[in-house]
């Protein structure tokens, strides 16, 4: 036995095949729930490393929105006082002073003849000097050169309803050429436009307190406004954009980058929002070329400002707690299994293989000493190997049971095969018997007229020496005539003693001298197509019976179906698909609901009472002995029976 088919290592192998199957099953549900959680510790994480800024943000955004509306709406209530008293709008902006607002300067920018009748352009300009106070700029219509009512933040206000606000894109101021953001809400008397509360943001304080915490060799971030235009950066962005604007990349693979999160940082720039709710959205590139390597792009949104910040992390930074728990569960996994495995081996070794080869031991000493029966095994276990044990030796006494009744039945079957042999020998011999006294009676009917013709030519005085030496030689030939036929008859039933080499074409040459008169007598005309000189070894009377036993088939069939037309073609073949006999007739074929069982014993196509079905079935056990196969087939209107040589 090879050692790859012991039950041990068969059992062994299934452990182990199931602790891999169980393994990698844990090991692809571990990736998936790291999968599933990814998303959300990457947002952890990043909202982790950007809370302060977005904190930062989101007050400053409330605080300036805040006083911008206080601003309008104290404005549109106390106008004249608003205009006249120089302190009143400085001390509403005195507020930021409390906060982290990074207020550069602010602004009441009138209708034509809102403020004053006779003021067509009245505005009120405060900037933050030195001490951080706001003073009010009178000259600055002067200094401008082109009217505010003109600008982009004037036109956008006009368009917003009572209370509403909105944030302008980063610009440079043309009169301070600060880099700033402006907030504003509109102010309406009595439902009626009058002008526009603005402040102004310094962009250049504003993001200093933005990268105060963050680390920029793991992450960088980026702030835009809804154009793309950079509010603040890391200084590791620095080299990557060629202006101000993040969809102005000079590096491909960092542009590559922006188009992936391009959709997260436009989808929401024209959508009008009712929560404050910042929008998030996570990415995972790879090859970022900032951090070199993969990294989680976290995109935040802002709805009212429509600002967007983009923050990267390593991936590593990311995953780097979820990673070690998750090499130390595999490794206590694959431990544990190992152990299940080396564990479940030595149970079963011990319940299992140890029972089974006890019985494969007795086994192989089964025999008893006689050699004429098995023994019964023995088993102490009383599970399934004891009930497997017990069936073997139920199974064992029934088949010690069914060899002694087999026995019997072989012998019963020789018997009968010997009284089937003798049954056909019998029904040969008698259709033989009436063949030679076919045959003997023509030529006694010979005899008897010579005798009546000799006594006639004597009285007539005919006889002399060459008469009578003619009538003797006449008479001779129809007694030796007789003599051969009996010959043939004697020797076609006397029995071989052993085995012998014969010619197949002198055998079939004997079987067509005893039949030529009953073939002649039913009209059936024989034709031998091909002879070749084939020889075989075995018994050649045996074989006798054989081609008998067809050429009777065929003559019974002729008559049952009274064919008109009878012709026997005989082949004897040598050639590249081998040695053999084929008989072939035109009697219409045997049915084919009985051809494949011609030949067993009591199968016939005869009709009840003309036939017993042993013949062939004889004709296959001679041709077994003779070492060739019997077949039969249909074809041309009849019947073409082969006997195939292996020899």
């Amino acid at each position: 036995m090879k050692w790859y088919n012991s039950v041990k290592i068969k059992l062994l192998g299934f452990f182990l095949f199931i602790s891999i199957v169980f393994l990698i099953t844990l090991i692809i549900t571990f990736f998936y729930m790291r999968e599933n959680q990814f998303k959300e510790n990457a947002m952890k994480e990043t909202s982790l490393a950007t809370s302060k800024i977005l904190n930062y943000l989101q007050t400053e955004q409330a605080n300036a929105e805040l006083l911008v509306s206080t601003l309008a709406s104290m404005t549109s209530q106390s106008l004249e006082h608003a205009i006249e008293d120089e302190k009143f709008i400085p001390s509403l902006l005195s507020v930021h002073l409390r906060t982290d607002l990074n207020l550069q300067s602010a602004g009441i920018w009138f209708e034509p003849y809102a403020a004053k009748k006779s003021k067509k352009d009245f505005l009120l300009f405060y900037n933050k000097n030195k001490n951080n106070t706001f003073t009010r700029v009178k000259q600055y219509l002067e200094k401008s050169t082109m009217n505010y009512r003109d600008m982009t933040f004037y036109i956008a206000g006009k368009k917003l309803k009572k209370g509403e606000i909105f944030w302008t894109n980063v610009y440079t101021d043309p009169i301070t050429k600060v880099r700033m953001i402006t907030v504003e809400s509109p102010i309406y008397k009595d439902n009626t436009f009058i002008g526009l509360a603005s402040l102004d943001i310094a962009i250049k304080e504003h993001t200093k307190k933005l990268w105060s915490n963050l680390s920029t060799e793991e992450m960088y971030l980026m702030f835009i406004d809804r154009e793309g235009t950079f509010i603040g950066k890391s200084s590791s962005i620095d080299h990557f954009a060629t202006d101000n604007n993040i969809y102005h990349m000079k590096n491909s693979a960092m542009g590559a980058l922006i188009k992936t999160i391009e959709p997260s940082l436009k989808r929401y720039n024209h959508k009008v929002h009712h929560d404050n709710n910042i929008k998030k959205e996570i990415y995972t590139i790879e090859n970022d070329p900032v951090l070199g390597g993969t990294s989680i792009v976290a995109t935040y949104h802002f709805p009212h400002t429509h600002w967007n910040i983009i923050i990267g992390i390593l991936e590593d930074k990311v995953m780097v707690q979820q990673n070690e728990t998750f090499k130390n569960v595999i490794l206590i996994v694959i431990f544990l299994t190992l152990l299940a495995t080396l564990l479940g081996y030595l149970i079963l070794q011990h319940i299992f293989v140890k029972p089974i080869e006890f019985i494969n031991e007795q086994l192989k000493d089964n025999l008893s000493k006689d050699g004429l029966h098995h023994k019964l095994l023995t088993c102490n276990d009383n599970g399934e190997i004891g009930a497997l044990v017990e069936n073997l030796n139920t199974r064992t006494q029934a088949l010690e049971a069914a060899k002694a009744s087999e026995a019997k039945e072989i012998e019963r079957r020789i018997q009968n095969e010997k009284l089937l042999v003798q049954q056909s020998k019998m029904a040969a011999m008698g259709e033989m018997m009436d063949a030679v006294a076919h045959q003997w009676k023509q030529p006694l009917n010979a005899l008897s007229m010579y005798s009546e013709i000799i006594k006639s030519d004597f009285d007539e005085g005919n006889v002399d020496k060459t008469y009578i030496t003619q009538f003797s030689i006449d008479i001779q030939t129809q007694i030796d005539h007789m003599v051969n036929t009996l010959d043939e008859f004697r020797t076609f039933f006397r029995p071989n003693k052993k085995n012998q080499e014969f010619a197949l074409r002198d055998v079939l040459q004997s079987v067509l001298l005893l039949t030529k008169d009953d073939l002649l007598k039913n009209h059936i005309t024989v034709n031998i197509e091909q002879e070749d000189p084939l020889t075989i070894v075995g018994s050649e009377n045996e074989f006798k019976h054989l081609i008998l036993n067809i050429i009777n088939n065929a003559k019974d069939a002729f008559n049952e179906k009274s064919i008109e037309k009878r012709e026997l073609k005989i082949r004897i073949i040598q050639d590249d698909e081998g040695n053999r006999l084929e008989i072939e007739d035109n009697a219409g074929g045997i049915p084919k609901e009985i051809i494949k069982d011609i030949f067993k014993a009591n199968v016939t196509s005869k009709e009840e009472g003309k036939g017993t079905g042993i013949g062939l079935y004889m004709s296959t056990q001679i041709a077994t002995k003779h070492h060739a196969t019997l077949s039969v087939r249909n074809q041309n209107d009849g019947a073409i029976f082969t006997v195939k040589f292996n020899q």
